[in-house]
């Protein structure tokens, strides 16, 4: 938090800094109108950043058959609008969230897709253009208008997640929104239990299915860095709180939780955070990777009533975690991790060039990584389980926090900028099986839908359920709902249903079956 101190000594060095600078800013909206049909064609991902202002609500016509047994509603959230009053963000994992529903019943699909109306959006949309700050993209103004961070406000864009018959829509670094499952309507802020004042929550949360425990992170910014955990119990309230400082200004995205430990991954893309506040750039504009510090991992207790243990390992860059669990002595993570993040963070990342219709730089792969952590010891051994190019994995949800053995994950091809296919990796053996859509087909999240009434275990090399993910076919330029079955995806989707155009890019899924 800022303290009327600190505010002072911003505030010189805000005045410094306009003598010196003359004013500027960096990560102003980028000035495109439009692109023409050309564009779309000579650059297919392109399709992927762009805006819808409609909200629809109608059936969908379903190529193949959906098994009869299948039911209940995949949420999918992420950023729905990238653009306003000619100008649009600087980076594909910023807008405002737009959550879709496929409401999945008898074999037929039904789609609705609506804004989460933030205070963010309300406002800016009755302005007709941007007004705040958000993450990759400064305030439009200058410097004077993005001083003190330009008013950051959450866009809740990134997770989607259902809870005692709440849909929750989140954002980094704010409490979420919460909206009506049904309708999509937007209820307002999801004031936690007892946490009305403290808004430090990451978008990646993880429920445990065996405890009913719902486990938070999030990090607070000011003079230094501040972790937050937060646990509550199976009907939202407060379990346990601590806030303890950080050995490093760091933004971390996700982290992983094991039957009996929290574990949370600090890489070395060093935040400028000073830069920020000061209105010089924005926060993605201010990181900057520097490998030679390796990571920080820090290990706590699930009760975290204990100082962490504090381990060292080679730098990798971590967007998301597959899952953790107890072996024996030792603490498995995986996850896919990057040596080098230069596809967001660098001269000229992909995530970054595709919002003007280039490639970028995506040189490095996300491989599947592991961390065998041994507490006793004090030692963390990093292992590298497949090279090939993954990311946005997930897992059957009834093992969270628990021994698994399949992961399912989106799959890049080497000369594309995006993931055109799927894969299913057995993390015991690092066999696999996948499947590709094609060039210039591109697909988000696979999210798993367990069988009705099947007893899982991580025992055995059976794991029946299905797989949706949502693709964008940049020769139709539509957007189109497909279906696997998770323990054969090689022989493709079982059932395809295109919409009547083309949706931007979706985060993450959540799967609501009917009868809860």
């Amino acid at each position: 938090m800022i303290t009327r101190r600190k505010f002072i000594t911003l505030s010189g060095a805000y005045a410094g800094s306009i003598l010196l600078s003359g004013c500027s800013a960096h990560n102003l909206p980028l000035k495109i109108d439009k692109f023409d049909e050309y564009d779309f064609k000579r650059f297919p991902a392109l399709g992927l950043t762009t805006s819808i202002s409609k909200e629809y609500d109608y059936d969908v016509k379903v190529e193949g058959k959906i098994p009869p047994e299948l039911g209940g509603t995949l949420y999918r959230n992420g950023p729905g609008l990238f653009q306003r009053a000619g100008v649009r963000k600087r980076c594909i994992l910023d807008g405002d969230g737009m959550v879709q529903a496929f409401k999945i019943v008898d074999g037929r699909v039904h789609f609705q897709n609506k804004f989460v109306r933030t205070e963010k959006y309300v406002e800016e949309s009755a302005a007709g253009k941007f007004i705040y700050a958000t993450w990759s993209t400064q305030a439009p103004g200058g410097m004077l208008a993005n001083f003190l961070g330009g008013m950051l406000k959450s866009q809740a864009g990134i997770t989607a997640v259902v809870r005692n018959e709440k849909l929750y829509a989140f954002d980094e670094f704010q409490q979420p929104y919460w909206l009506d499952p049904d309708t999509l309507e937007t209820k307002g802020y999801a004031l936690l239990e007892n946490l009305e004042q403290t808004k430090f929550f990451s978008a990646h949360s993880k429920i445990d299915r065996k405890t009913g425990e719902w486990l938070f992170f999030g990090l607070e910014f000011g003079a230094t860095v501040s972790l937050h955990l937060i646990i509550l119990d199976k009907n939202n309230r407060l379990k346990r709180h601590q806030k303890i400082g950080l050995p490093r200004t760091v933004y971390v995205h996700d982290f992983f939780v094991s039957d009996r430990h929290i574990i949370v991954n600090l890489p070395p893309a060093d935040l400028k955070f000073l830069d920020y506040l000061l209105g010089r750039t924005s926060i993605l504009g201010s990181m900057s990777w520097q490998p030679e510090k390796g990571n920080l991992v820090l290990v706590f207790d699930r009760d975290i009533s204990s100082k962490p243990v504090q381990l060292e390992t080679e730098a990798s860059w971590m967007w998301h975690s597959l899952n953790a669990y107890e072996d024996g002595e030792v603490i498995i993570a995986d996850f896919v991790g990057y040596q080098n993040p230069d596809h967001i963070i660098g001269e000229d990342p992909a995530l970054i060039a595709i919002m003007s219709g280039r490639q970028g730089q995506y040189n490095y792969a996300g491989e599947i990584r592991r961390y065998v952590i041994n507490l006793n010891k004090k030692k963390i051994r990093p292992e590298i389980l497949d090279k090939g190019s993954y990311d946005f994995p997930s897992i059957n949800l009834q093992h969270m926090c628990h021994k698994y053995r399949f992961g399912y994950l989106t799959k890049k091809q080497e000369k594309e900028i995006f993931f055109t296919g799927l894969a299913r990796i057995d993390m015991q053996n690092s066999s696999s099986q996948s499947y590709d859509f094609g060039p210039g087909k591109f697909c988000s999240e696979p999210v798993f839908i367990p069988v009705p009434g099947y007893r899982y275990s991580a025992w055995t090399d059976k794991e029946p359920g299905w797989l949706l993910t949502e693709v964008y076919d940049s020769g139709k330029q539509k957007t189109f709902l497909a279906l696997f079955r998770a323990d054969n995806i090689s022989d493709g989707p079982l059932a395809r249903a295109y919409l009547n155009r083309a949706m931007p890019l979706g985060f993450h899924g959540f799967w609501c079956p009917h009868h809860i």
